[in-house]
């Protein structure tokens, strides 16, 4: 403890900013691309022209199942949306191999598409609370003390700027030190909600792996407990009398009529092709921020409703809420892109904490080999990520169809690209690298619509209003990022160039 309070919150937010800091700004960066990862799956797959359609989705992938999956002990439906254009199928076969599923995707015509391997914007959203490379209770574990320094570091951030909404009004850009402050200052308290909210439900989403010992001891066996909580009916027993499936097309009609025409997410079919079989339908949370989460149970022989269980537990319900407020399930195209826009500000906001920091040492302290490798991993990470999720889109269109584990194969261009920013500002003159990495960020942003128009057929030459608004758009982004670049890169220069002319 300082002998002041103000030093001790000012020390507090100082070191928990800087400790995970780039840990944090990947999280809030792929966390923030997350919010868009159905259409940047799309982009990435732009073979599915027929986009599937509900009133029809269900009937076609029943067809299918029962042509090529009519011996496994379980199907898996999940149904596509206004977002999610395809449907996509899970069955058991022991003979699969890993985990014993097989999957299929069907497009709007009910036809298995052959789509190109990757895991889209999927990765974004797995990458920021699981790291990808390693093991996942580190990294759940790793990302949530992580957020709760960012929670600490916003708490304390509050208390040291006493004038943070008058500071807001009085930006003053080209003043060196004071525009970096101002600028922390300004992003911090654009979206200063948005980053507590976000910071604080994202904890929640992992809260039952923190408390995990105490639900142990509470409960003993935490499998009746998740069941209790999600409302698991019994498990469904095979009768050994053949009975056809009924459709489920009419069980997923009469399911979303009794539901009010919420929408459904998720189906399972529990021993197809058994009297005893059981279809089970899942609600999904994308109506409304506060849903029952309600699941309905059919007869899958006959069609027959048996129950409808939604989620009766105030302290679970509240966690959903939670959870759904953090990923923005509930919200519109509008509320989407202000979640975005708040995401890049709170990315902003980490950014210029980790540079104001380095520049605060480089005017008040001899520099040392500490703070070297604090500006090469600020470079490395604020300049490297960027970067890296250039190359993951551009391995998605230059990798062969056919390689082996091409998904896999993108990822590992993402982190190659990543770790060559790093790599880059090692070996690079550190007057020079900022200014050279935005450049190579920029063009690589720019090269991204001129590589689809030579490797896939939907491409912007080639896009039709409507059917293809998704992938414009996608690519309007993209384009948009790299003139951010290319600005930061003409502000870098001018000066570097007014410092050099100041030095003569």
């Amino acid at each position: 403890m300082k002998k002041r309070f103000f030093d001790s919150m000012n020390w507090l937010h100082t070191w928990t900013g800087l400790i995970l800091g780039w840990l944090l700004f990947a999280v809030f960066l792929t966390g923030t691309l997350a919010f868009f990862q159905y259409e940047i799956t799309d982009w990435m797959q732009p073979e599915i022209i027929h986009p599937a359609q509900t009133t029809k989705a269900v009937g076609q992938a029943q067809a299918f199942l029962s042509q090529n999956a009519n011996d496994s002990e379980r199907w898996s439906i999940t149904v596509p949306s206004q977002r999610e254009s395809v449907t996509t199928l899970f069955w058991r076969d022991p003979n699969a191999g890993g985990r014993g599923f097989r999957r299929a995707t069907l497009d709007g015509t009910g036809e298995e598409v052959a789509i190109r391997e990757t895991r889209g914007g999927g990765f974004f959203y797995r990458f920021h609370f699981d790291l990808h490379y390693m093991p996942v209770l580190w990294a759940r574990w790793l990302v949530g003390i992580a957020s709760m320094c960012m929670l600490v570091a916003i708490v304390s951030g509050v208390i040291i700027h006493k004038r943070i909404f008058k500071d807001f009004f009085t930006f003053k850009p080209g003043k060196g030190m004071r525009s970096w402050l101002d600028a922390h200052t300004i992003s911090s308290v654009l979206a200063l909600p948005f980053h507590f909210m976000i910071t604080y439900t994202g904890l929640v989403t992992l809260m039952l792996m923190y408390f995990t010992w105490s639900i142990t001891l509470s409960q003993g066996d935490r499998g009746a407990l998740f069941n209790a909580l999600n409302g698991e009916p019994a498990p469904t027993q095979n009768a050994g009398e053949p009975a056809p499936v009924a459709s489920l097309q009419a069980i997923f009609n009469d399911a979303t009529a009794r539901i009010d025409g919420a929408p459904i997410s998720f189906i399972s079919v529990t021993n197809p092709g058994d009297s005893g079989a059981m279809v089970e339908l899942t609600e999904a949370p994308t109506q409304s921020l506060v849903s029952d989460y309600r699941k309905l149970t059919y007869s899958a022989a006959t069609g027959e409703f048996i129950s409808l269980t939604p989620v009766t537990f105030a302290a679970e319900q509240t966690r959903r809420t939670m959870i759904n407020l953090h990923a923005g399930r509930f919200a519109g195209l509008q509320l989407r892109w202000l979640y975005f826009i708040s995401g890049i500000v709170g990315t902003l906001m980490v950014a210029t904490g980790l540079v104001l920091w380095l520049k605060k040492r480089k005017q008040t302290s001899t520099l040392h080999s500490g703070h070297r490798l604090v500006e090469v991993l600020n470079f490395g990470t604020l300049m490297g990520l960027p970067f890296a999720v250039a190359a993951y889109f551009a391995a998605n269109r230059l990798l062969p169809l056919t390689i082996a584990e091409r998904s896999d194969m993108e990822i590992h261009c993402f982190f190659a690209a990543w770790a060559f920013m790093l790599v880059y500002g090692l070996i690079r003159s550190k007057s020079r690298i900022w200014l050279e990495g935005a450049v190579i960020t920029a063009c690589a942003f720019f090269l991204l619509p001129i590589i689809s128009v030579f490797t896939v057929d939907r491409h912007i030459g080639t896009y039709t209003i409507g059917p293809d608004n998704t992938l414009l758009y996608m690519d309007l982004a993209i384009l948009f990022t790299a003139i951010g670049f290319s600005v930061m890169a003409r502000y870098i220069y001018r000066s570097t160039l007014k410092k050099e002319v100041s030095l003569v």
